[in-house]
């Protein structure tokens, strides 16, 4: 059987914390985020390297400014660099004009640091509004990686995202959900192992979400080994790492996204 594996970390720095308090004011306990800046990203890049997986990077632009030298070694060790939004807004409450501003900055500010222009996009909060399909879909995005509604790529022509395809992420697949509930990381293998296995064999298609932060993240050194363990259950089920925009492409072109066999490859 075939499949595909989207390994994706979401930059995860001070950025949630300092979207509703003063950067200034985030210490202790409030700036966990600091060590993504440290060595947390950097470590995930060197295993990803070492373990020589393809990863989808989703940026948020504050973070990007802050780690310029990091977009360009992403860009430099062959992964994807996809818009996280701005600032860790919520997208839900914003008016449209408003969102469209801010989608667009963000879009700048990642075209402008790595040269090249975002085409997927995942929701700094998890959640949209009704115009953020449309909103990505005239600035040329091909694919969004928000929704919890499916376990497989599904066309979004249905919420004017004419030519797009959604990439559904799994909270069983996303580090944060267990090291949020201070589950041991034996307890938490031990969830997503079995998650992975499951959507593989139905679906053929599965999105691991890993944060390069200290707390809820594998952004530890005995956390790390975490990933390469996952990718390489997933290579024993027959698939194979992609890069979420090659991805989107090839489902795009084969013109039906229920048609994922083979399109990882």
């Amino acid at each position: 059987m075939n499949g595909t594996l989207l390994i994706t970390v979401n930059v995860h720095g001070i950025g949630p914390e300092a979207a509703s308090m003063p950067e200034a004011e985030l210490f202790g306990r409030d700036a966990h985020g600091r060590y993504t800046y440290r060595i947390g990203l950097a470590r995930v890049l060197d295993a990803l390297r070492a373990y020589g997986l393809p990863a989808t990077f989703f940026w948020p632009a504050m973070e990007a400014e802050k780690l310029p030298r990091l977009v360009d070694r992403c860009l430099r060790d062959g992964h994807e660099i996809a818009s996280h939004g701005r600032a860790f807004e919520d997208h839900a409450q914003l008016a449209p004009d408003e969102e469209a501003s801010l989608i667009g900055e963000a879009h700048e500010v990642l075209r402008r640091l790595s040269g090249v222009a975002p085409r997927g996009f995942r929701a700094p909060t998890g959640t949209l509004s009704q115009n953020t399909i449309p909103i990505l879909q005239a600035l040329g995005y091909r694919y969004d990686s928000s929704f919890l509604d499916d376990d497989s790529p599904y066309p979004l022509t249905a919420h004017g995202g004419d030519g797009m395809i959604e990439l559904p992420i799994s909270e069983a697949l996303t580090d944060a959900t267990h090291f949020r509930r201070r589950v041991t990381q034996d307890r938490a293998e031990e969830l997503m192992r079995e998650e992975l296995s499951a959507l593989l064999a139905v679906d053929g298609y599965a999105c691991l979400t890993f944060h390069p932060r200290a707390d809820i993240g594998v952004g530890r050194a005995a956390r790390l080994p975490l990933i390469e363990r996952l990718a390489r259950l997933a290579e024993e089920q027959g698939a194979r790492p992609a890069l979420c925009g090659r991805f989107a492409e090839q489902i795009h072109i084969a013109g039906t996204a229920n048609t994922i066999e083979n399109a990882g490859d």
